[in-house]
Order: structure tokens, then C-alpha cells, then sequence
């Protein structure tokens, strides 16, 4: 005889729906992506093209400064900025997680004790909940006015992609789990799909669509999952020395910092973050989004701006501090990551240390 067949768990079952809705929701957003958007993955000038389209997107100002158009979804609201006239200190409150984009000139932003930085197109701000910051505009003009964009985020919806995350794809053990940061604010540079993302949030919010609503949701939970991986990439470099007696590859990031003149080899840091070569280099990629060699070479360049732009030292100098061997390759990376040469940049920031003397 054949034994009586078990009943499937209810939390099984639940399960198995949970994933063929997301299969079904997936299918959907994948078919959107490449029938709505195809023209903006396809266009290395897609940046511009929104600009451009923000500057006819709505009718005249009723401010100058921080003149606001918004954009309401069910759980999420998108707004544009625009400032037409140079001001200092003018105050953001964010009530809930925000999520802001710059789209075109530059904002210096004072937030709590932190020395104020410039805020430039193809970079983010994340805000958390019940924070303000002041903002200064020093290059807004009538004809050129500074943009920015901005989602305002339930805290509900973060805290429940945080959960779903944890569910599908856990952190390393070494990582622990994915959490929010209710408290610091993070300051990064997009990458393409950011870039792209904020696209599509921009035309999802802005044209007519049967399927608005749905489209909301799917890419305003891509975008906090964007925002949380960066998040925890920002924070764990920022304060990895509280972190280092826990977290390997915090560990492996203070031994960085600390020897960038030198040969920093793989095995070297493998060991410091006492793991395998191949497990380590498998966490750090997900844990910042690149391979220890490209986070070293950031870093480098990183320092090497500042020896640079205190005008002490020259280019040859500064490369054999920094541990290159050939100078030819410092120039070569120093400008694919900051569209200059070692030179050429020195030359500017001596240029407007001048102006500023001048001035």
C-alpha cells in the first residue's frame, strides 16, 4: 500500500505563492523596462534629455528658491526643485526617509556636525526621518537654476523591503543582517543604474499610465534597495573602526586606509579579515560593490587629490607616495575616475584657491 500523501505546511505554501508573484511581478517590470525605457538605456545622454525635459516640465515659477512641483503615488511622493536666485542656509526637513538626486548646477550642504560638501549632479542624498539640513546655492541663476529631485518614503515601505531583503538575499554572516539607518544621512555617487532609475521614477511620475501605480511600487523598492546596499557600504566605511574587532572586512578596510603607499596584496588581506582569498574577495564585492583592487585604487585616487590639491607635491612625487610603480598608469586611472589628469587637475584647484584669494 501506498502511504497516505502528507499536506503541504501552510508556511510552505505560502511561499511558493509568494515567489510566483514576484516571478509574475518581475516578468512584468522586465517588459516595462525594455518596451517604456528602451530609449534611455540605449542613450549615454539620457541625464541631459531629462534635464532638458524638467526645463518644460512645468509652468512658471511661484518662488525663486526651492520652487516646488510634486508628484503624488499611493505610498510614495516625487518632487522637482528649482532655485532661480543664489541663497545661503536655506532649510530641508525631511519627516520621512528621503531620497534626493541632483540633476544640474551645485549645492553645499550643512548637515549637523559634519564639515559642509558640495552636492553635484549624478550624486545622492539620503535623508532619514526628521532631520534637517540647510542648503546653500552659489551658482543659481535665472537662466541656469540649480535642480534637484526628491522621493519622500514611508518608513513602513523601508522597513518592510529591509524584511523582504533579510528573507531573499541575507547578507554574509560576516555582514549581519540588512538594517536602515535611521539616523545618518549618506552622501554617494550614483552609479548607471541609479542614474537610470531616477529616469524612469521621473516619467513614471510624471506621464500618464494604466499601470502607474503598480510601476511606482516596483521601482520606488528598487530604489531602496539601492539605497540600502549603498547605506550600508557608506556607513561601514565611514565608522568601520567601531566595527573592526566584529566585522572582517572592516578589518581588511583599516588595513587598507592605513598602508595605501604600499603593496597591498589579496592574500595580505584575506588574512587580515580571516577568511579564504576566495571568500573574501566574494564578500567585499558584495559588501561595497566592487573587488578589493578597484576599492584600492579609489582610495588612492582619493588621497591623491588631496596631495594634489594642497600644491606640495608633483604628479611623479605623489604617484610613488601612493605605492604606483608606473606613472604612466596613475595618470591613466587617475583620470578615468576623476575626467582629468593628476595636472590638470592641480592646476585647477590652484586656480580657484586664487579666486578665492582674489575674491
Amino acid at each position: 500500500m501506498f502511504k497516505k500523501a502528507l499536506p503541504i505546511s501552510d508556511i510552505i505554501l505560502k511561499k511558493l505563492l509568494y515567489c510566483l508573484n514576484l516571478v509574475l511581478i518581475f516578468s512584468f517590470y522586465i517588459m516595462f523596462n525594455h518596451l517604456f525605457l528602451g530609449k534611455f538605456q540605449a542613450s549615454p545622454y539620457s541625464l541631459t534629455v531629462m534635464r532638458n525635459n524638467l526645463k518644460t516640465s512645468h509652468s512658471e515659477p511661484q518662488k525663486l528658491i526651492e520652487n516646488r512641483t510634486s508628484f503624488a503615488g499611493e505610498e510614495a511622493v516625487f518632487s522637482i526643485y528649482d532655485t532661480y536666485q543664489q541663497a545661503n542656509r536655506v532649510e530641508l526637513h525631511a519627516t520621512s526617509p528621503m531620497y534626493c538626486g541632483m540633476i544640474s548646477g551645485k549645492k553645499v550642504i550643512h548637515s549637523g556636525d559634519e564639515k559642509p560638501y558640495d552636492f553635484v549632479p549624478s550624486e545622492s542624498l539620503v535623508l532619514p526621518p526628521d532631520q534637517t539640513i540647510y542648503i546653500d546655492f552659489p551658482d543659481a541663476k535665472m537662466d541656469e537654476p540649480t535642480k534637484c529631485i526628491t522621493v519622500e518614503l514611508p518608513l513602513s515601505r523601508v522597513n518592510d523591503i529591509v524584511s523582504r531583503m533579510n528573507d531573499i538575499i541575507p547578507r554574509s554572516k560576516y555582514s549581519g543582517e540588512w538594517e536602515y539607518d535611521a539616523i545618518h544621512s549618506v552622501h554617494f555617487k550614483n552609479t548607471g543604474s541609479v542614474d537610470l532609475l531616477i529616469q524612469k521614477l521621473f516619467h513614471i511620475f510624471t506621464e500618464e499610465n494604466d499601470q502607474r501605480d503598480l510601476l511606482i511600487e516596483l521601482n520606488v523598492s528598487e530604489l531602496i534597495i539601492h539605497m540600502l546596499q549603498t547605506e550600508s557600504r557608506e556607513l561601514l566605511l565611514k565608522n568601520y573602526r567601531n566595527h573592526v574587532t566584529k566585522n572582517g572586512l572592516a578589518a581588511a578596510v583599516e588595513y587598507i586606509d592605513n598602508n595605501l603607499n604600499g603593496p597591498i596584496s589579496s592574500k595580505k588581506l584575506a588574512s587580515v579579515a580571516c577568511m579564504s582569498k576566495a571568500s573574501f574577495y566574494r564578500y567585499f564585492k558584495n559588501e561595497f560593490g566592487m573587488s578589493p583592487v578597484e576599492y584600492i585604487n579609489k582610495k588612492r585616487i582619493q588621497r591623491a587629490c588631496k596631495m594634489l590639491g594642497r600644491n606640495r607635491k608633483n604628479v611623479t612625487d605623489v604617484s610613488y607616495d601612493l605605492g604606483f610603480s608606473s606613472i604612466s598608469h596613475f595618470i591613466k586611472l587617475f583620470k578615468e575616475v576623476t575626467g582629468k589628469t593628476p595636472k590638470q587637475y592641480q592646476l585647477q584647484k590652484a586656480d580657484t584657491y586664487r579666486s578665492k584669494i582674489n575674491n
